[in-house]
């Protein structure tokens, strides 16, 4: 691990077009040699071997740790997420295979008719090549192995890295500037899309929920790029980036977009570990109704600067905004059935739902989890209501909160990891995850998640049967152990014990995501035991990477080889027809 002198940090100015755009653009520090055996790795493994490695890519290519620990990389993650902040084991190499049919001229580039738009979007989605794995329409992700919260609060952050130059015609990944704050993509703009040349070595690390899209690749060579997931592992309280001045200056530079001014100063206050309300200008009470409506408005920014003027308000909008989220209930919107899912691409996008890939919470509990602790009170009861989604919304935010805010009431958290709905118990794992900072109860609760190897109930004729999420139960109970394990001083010896129990369990865990978390945990919990388990489990899993430079092995299988020998088998097969 890298001392954190060494990091090269964020400052202010690339903090606050971070939180405007939910995007920066970084040259890491390594040399075009390395870019260019990293690159000559991923595509001898993507082209030549099967099955696809996935996210067994790093042990496949083990140079992308030292990409990851590059100090401009770990330095930027550390001034978004905080010095704490890990990987998640989804790590994905995406490819985009050369788009066929289309000629291609003697400097390399394809036709111009066959170039596709910045902001080609929903209904205009660009044919990409068979073979890519690369999504050409604007979409924001989802956490593979088990959907999470969306959270304005960055939690989680996308990095994209270009191991080679990344021209125009070969496809660079697209941007849409300022999307991470949207709910929905139905108010979209062409002006927002980015898209630019990117050259060898570039990182780009994006806000979690920032809408991204792929482009056909037009040239006659694949395109690479490898996707990690940073996570945030606890609460700011205090920047974490080189930060000097504590003045938020709204940039002028929005092309398509309107400002949302007090929505990005609430963001960059939570990052400071202040009041979000702090430099926002206060509006008269006499307002709120009318910001209340403008929750509905299909303007994306007339939404958002809403949102966050009325979290300003502070005590005052706490009664109106539970009564606006109580009037939510009774829509099961919980199921996420499929004409509530798809509203990012109808007239329902107003709609909020719960679904395996994602939980997109109310406005109106966005903004009392902006509002802190004058809120607690209010929502502590919701987290009886009879509506599941009530029940949800009001741990998420509680959760957001953090936990100066809601102090012991987190005790109420914990009472939901035995709610008879599924996404309430996701929603209450994932508030968890966020807080960082719980006792006995809940630690006996996420441990019983992570030592049960099903979550038995009752089914037709009596016969025990798995809950269908216990997968996800236990990723997000050893998540939030992770986080837990930033403030392990505070408990007992005797808890501490517990929970590495706990995470010793999951090492038999068969989904590969829970048991590297808990490897992570365990390296931060620092006991002998605990470490020699560690080992263990991974030194069972390590990869021969001299296999990525032997020639007898490199040269035998070209791209080309493979596609004549595809040809010619398909040309038998066609003879035997």
């Amino acid at each position: 691990m890298l001392d954190h002198n060494s990091l090269i940090l964020l400052d202010d100015d690339q903090m606050q077009r971070f939180i405007v755009d939910g995007f920066i653009v970084l040259k890491s520090g390594l040399s075009a040699s390395f870019h260019d055996a990293v690159h000559a790795e991923m595509a001898y493994a993507l082209e030549n071997e099967i099955p696809h490695p996935g996210d067994n890519i790093v042990p496949r290519v083990p140079a992308l740790n030292t990409l990851c620990d590059d100090p401009v990389v770990r330095g930027a993650l550390t001034s978004i997420l905080g010095r704490n902040f890990d990987y998640l084991p989804h790590r994905f190499p995406h490819n985009s295979e050369p788009l066929p049919g289309v000629e291609v001229s003697a400097g390399g580039q394809k036709g111009a008719s066959a170039q596709v738009s910045p902001s080609a979007a929903f209904h205009a989605q660009p044919r990409m090549a068979r073979g890519s794995i690369s999504a050409s329409a604007w979409h924001q992700d989802g956490h593979a192995s088990c959907g999470r919260s969306r959270w304005h609060t960055v939690r989680a952050a996308n990095v994209f890295y270009f191991p080679h130059d990344t021209p125009m015609e070969m496809g660079p990944t697209r941007f849409l500037a300022g999307s991470h704050l949207y709910a929905t993509l139905h108010d979209i703009r062409a002006e927002q899309a980015v898209m630019e040349p990117i050259s060898a070595g570039s990182v780009i690390i994006a806000h979690f929920d920032l809408a991204h899209a792929g482009s056909p690749n037009l040239t006659d060579t694949c395109r690479y790029m490898m996707k990690f997931v940073a996570v945030r592992t606890q609460v700011p309280s205090g920047p974490e980036w080189d930060h000097k001045d504590a003045q938020w200056k709204t940039t002028t530079n929005l092309p398509g977009r309107d400002s949302v001014a007090a929505a990005w100063k609430s963001q960059w206050n939570w990052l400071r570990g202040v009041s979000r309300s702090e430099g926002i200008e206060p509006v008269e009470s006499h307002r709120l109704p009318s910001l209340l409506a403008a929750l509905q408005d299909a303007r994306q920014a007339i939404r958002l600067e809403a949102l966050y003027l009325i979290s300003a308000l502070g005590a005052p909008a706490v009664d109106p905004l539970i009564d606006s989220l109580v009037a939510t209930a009774g829509k099961e919107r919980h199921l996420g059935t499929a004409e509530v899912i798809k509203a990012d691409q109808s007239p329902a996008h107003l709609k909020r739902f719960f679904s395996e890939g994602q939980f997109l919470p109310e406005d109106a509990a966005i903004a009392l989890a902006a509002i802190g602790a004058p809120a607690v009170r209010a929502l502590i009861p919701l987290l009886k209501h009879e509506d599941p989604w009530i029940r949800l919304n009001a741990v998420y935010a509680l959760g957001d909160m953090g936990p100066m805010a809601i102090g012991d009431e987190v005790r109420h958290i914990a009472a939901l990891l035995e709610d008879q709905e599924d996404c309430v118990v996701r929603g209450a794992l994932d508030a968890l995850c966020v807080l960082g900072q719980f006792g006995d109860e809940t630690v006996g609760h996420l441990t019983g998640f992570l030592k049960t190897p099903a979550l038995a109930e009752e089914g037709e004729g009596g016969e025990k049967q798995e809950r269908a999420h216990a997968p996800q139960f236990r990723y997000l109970s050893t998540l939030a152990l992770l986080s837990w394990t930033n403030k392990r001083g505070l408990y007992t010896p005797e808890l501490e014990s517990r929970v590495e129990d706990a995470l010793l369990a999951v090492l038999n865990e068969p989904n590969g995501y829970p048991p590297l978390i808990a490897c992570s945990a365990l390296e931060r919990m620092g006991t002998v035991k605990g470490l020699r388990s560690a080992i263990a489990y991974l030194r069972g899993r390590c990869w021969d990477s001299a296999q990525n430079r032997r020639d007898a092995l490199s040269g035998a299988w070209t791209r080309a080889h493979r596609r004549s020998t595809l040809a010619r088998l398909t040309a038998a097969d066609a003879s035997d027809a």
